[in-house]
């Protein structure tokens, strides 16, 4: 941690893998304390992606280190009540709150505004999606490769030679999008 423009916040990360999780990045390179809430088995599952195939192998995940510098991690089942409650009593001493759980899951484990906003009437609530709040594929899994990338029309705009669309780079859409996301948190605040 190291002094900034936002010192003294305290923010909530519960959200995996970049685009979530990389605005409160950007929070804490500003002084924001950073709680990193992750699963107790095995933590944020962007943690191990280096692992996957066609993935650059090394001895440092720099993905993760780029995405979750400056954070304190906290381990928590928030299906169990004691997770729960632990995360609770974090509300209540927070801020900002950031999640971009999908909407069943912000659900089942009671996250929504409407659930936390009571324990916190001055929290700051950002949720950030794939597709959006309504609409067919509102609770649709999707990686910025899908919902930026193709969706968007970015793919067809850069073809081969051969008219072979173009590949995407991991977190190209997911990165632009946590700046965005930092920016309306920065206007809450």
């Amino acid at each position: 941690m190291h002094d900034g423009i936002l010192s003294g916040l305290r923010v909530i990360d519960c959200g995996t893998y970049v685009a979530g999780p990389a605005s409160t990045t950007i929070m804490s390179d500003f002084g924001a304390e950073v709680l990193k809430i992750e699963r107790p088995q095995g933590g944020d599952l962007y943690r191990s992606m280096s692992d996957l195939p066609g993935f650059a192998q090394a001895d440092l995940n720099w993905g993760w280190i780029l995405t979750s510098r400056n954070k304190k991690s906290v381990a928590l089942d928030l299906a169990s009540p004691q997770g729960r409650d632990v995360l609770i009593r974090l509300v209540k001493t927070a801020d900002v709150f950031v999640t971009n759980y999908q909407h069943p899951l912000l659900d089942k484990f009671r996250l929504t505004w409407d659930h936390l906003q009571p324990e916190n009437e001055r929290l700051i609530y950002a949720h950030l999606t794939g597709y959006g709040d309504t609409g067919e594929d509102a609770d649709a899994p999707t990686f910025d490769a899908l919902a930026y990338w193709a969706r968007s029309g970015l793919m067809m705009s850069v073809v081969g030679m051969d008219g072979t669309p173009g590949g995407p780079r991991p977190g190209m859409g997911d990165h632009p999008t946590s700046v965005s996301l930092f920016g309306a948190i920065m206007l809450g605040l």
